[in-house]
């Protein structure tokens, strides 16, 4: 039996995944004629700043030796920022941002700098983190003309002080989270008001580096990822799925047809929450590691089944 809907969530995280993965994978998905949510980084990409954290972090070396990062991200993209230039990312590309847009596919902020919040955010300042907002906020606002409604943390990376901002901020939602159901967080004896929809499932490159490696076995490890969830929401790179593993992407698009009767942005699926409390339970911030993965990930721990009215 099919389940009902679920939700695509593509990162942007680099100026080649925006030049060459966007648009590949606006032509996959108008294939399958699906809308998806679309996370932009619009700063400057510095990957290749993810060296630092290599001399510091064995775990990491070994996560990038496993998925074969230079061969996902190209040679460019992982020297930006420290031998070789960084360039910007969105703001580089205006028009495929409109493109995105017209073709009816939603575009929220992923980042201004997604190097440096997934590094340091939880080192950053109250102001220092409003700064980042600012930047990826502004530049939003002179491409769409309107002001963003969603963020989407790097990395699954936040701190108190960041979901704090995010309260301030006013938006509808926020998809900063990993694992579990949709929710409202309390961390340090706070609660913030900003609706969380997690990611349910893997991303290809944490399965990558589990060893996981052929095109079927990838299908069936992010179906798994995404069964039985409240609200499952599927990770995508565009540097990936838009990339070397485009191939795989259609082959889980035609998976994922099958198993789900529809697919809606996460900006619908915040709409539905909202209007049905019950389904969102409030819970504890916690970060958790996940298969594949080097480090922690933010994550929900349930205190109360449904937040109500």
């Amino acid at each position: 039996m099919k389940e009902s809907k679920i939700s695509l969530k593509i990162d942007v995280d680099t100026h080649d995944g925006m030049r060459n993965g966007v648009p590949a994978l606006l032509e996959d998905l108008a294939h399958f004629g699906v809308k998806a949510t679309f996370c932009l980084s619009f700063g400057p990409d510095n990957a290749g700043k993810a060296i630092f954290r290599v001399l510091r972090d064995l775990k990491f070396l070994k996560k990038m030796l496993s998925t074969g990062a230079p061969s996902l991200y190209g040679l460019r993209t992982i020297l930006s920022g420290t031998l070789l230039p960084s360039r910007p990312i969105a703001t580089a590309f205006p028009e495929l941002c409109g493109r995105i847009e017209a073709e009816g596919h939603e575009v929220i902020v992923h980042a201004w700098d997604h190097r440096k919040w997934q590094d340091n955010v939880h080192k950053m300042t109250t102001q220092e983190i409003r700064q980042e907002f600012r930047k990826a906020f502004e530049a939003y606002k002179k491409i769409f003309g309107v002001r963003p409604w969603a963020v989407a943390a790097p990395g699954w990376q936040v701190s108190a002080k960041s979901l704090a901002v995010e309260d301030e901020l006013g938006i509808l939602y926020a998809s900063d989270l990993r694992q579990g159901r949709p929710c409202i967080l309390e961390s340090g004896g706070r609660r913030f008001r900003t609706l969380q929809i997690p990611t349910t499932g893997p991303c290809v490159e944490e399965l990558l580096a589990i060893g996981v490696r052929s095109d079927e076995d990838l299908v069936q490890a992010m179906l798994e990822g995404v069964t039985g969830h409240e609200a499952p929401v599927v990770a995508l790179h565009a540097e990936v799925e838009g990339g070397p593993f485009r191939p795989f992407f259609r082959r889980f698009m035609t998976a994922l047809m099958k198993r789900f009767d529809s697919f809606i942005t996460l900006g619908q699926l915040a709409t539905e929450l909202l209007e049905d409390p019950d389904r969102v339970v409030v819970g504890r911030l916690e970060f958790i590691e996940l298969p594949g993965r080097a480090g922690k990930v933010a994550s929900c721990v349930p205190l109360e089944p449904g937040r109500g009215e």
